[in-house]
């Protein structure tokens, strides 16, 4: 009766956990250093109208990345200058990225236990049945309801891409702590034009990766029903 219930259970648990799993995992992908030198270097991407370089922005985006990912000090922030010796960042500007690193951490520790919870539900439906049956089921369900959801979220980014941006913004943030004037560094280092693109590989990547698990997972269940057919017939 327990491997009974124990197997739709973990198959349901996995399909759930996967959406979480794609989508942190992509955004760390994302949040490096390498997509800092490709999108500020690749052709179209709007130039600072105050004056940055590529090369400084790039910089100063870097530190912003290193501050964000490896839970470091406010103080590196605090630190970091403009070309002419002022701070770069304003306290407003200091306390949004605080928030964005709290934000980060939060998100990646919910990643992570998504995973763990994905792997454990994996690990049981290994143990518990030959062929993988319901193990294939809960990632190929996984995989749809991931490409479900961001296909909801992917229109409404084209759709209405300032609303999108803005409500994301008041799920995280507490009041008006993230609008700056476009004279502010952070907007200087992160224009629009960068966080379309931030979203559109993140949803390419969660993509990518759903469509792999679910087709995966639809080929091997594919394969396994004949022979499971010829099994119950022979018996």
């Amino acid at each position: 009766m327990l491997r009974t219930l124990a197997r739709p259970l973990c198959a349901w648990t996995l399909t759930l956990a996967l959406p979480i799993v794609l989508a942190v995992a992509s955004l760390h992908i994302v949040t490096d250093y390498w997509f800092l030198e490709w999108e500020y270097r690749r052709g179209g991407f709007p130039a600072d109208p105050y004056g940055l370089s590529t090369e400084q922005r790039i910089e100063m985006a870097g530190v912003c990345v290193h501050y964000l990912i490896t839970g470091a000090d406010l103080s590196e922030l605090e630190a970091l200058t403009l070309p002419d010796g002022n701070p770069a960042f304003n306290s407003r500007e200091l306390r949004h990225m605080d928030d964005v690193q709290r934000v980060y951490r939060g998100v990646s520790i919910a990643g992570i236990a998504a995973a763990m919870v994905a792997v454990a539900s994996a690990a049981v439906l290994l143990l518990l049945e030959r062929p993988r049956r319901h193990l294939a089921l809960g990632l190929l369900r996984g995989g749809g309801l991931t490409l479900a959801i961001l296909a909801a979220v992917a229109a409404y980014m084209a759709l209405n891409w300032t609303a999108f941006f803005t409500d994301f913004h008041r799920l995280f943030f507490e009041g008006e702590s993230w609008l700056f004037d476009y004279s502010d560094t952070l907007i200087r280092l992160f224009p629009v034009r960068f966080w379309i693109d931030v979203a559109t590989l993140i949803v390419a990547l969660v993509v990518v990766g759903a469509v792999l698990v679910s087709g995966l997972s639809w080929t091997y269940l594919r394969r396994k029903a004949p022979r499971e057919g010829q099994a119950s017939g022979g018996g």
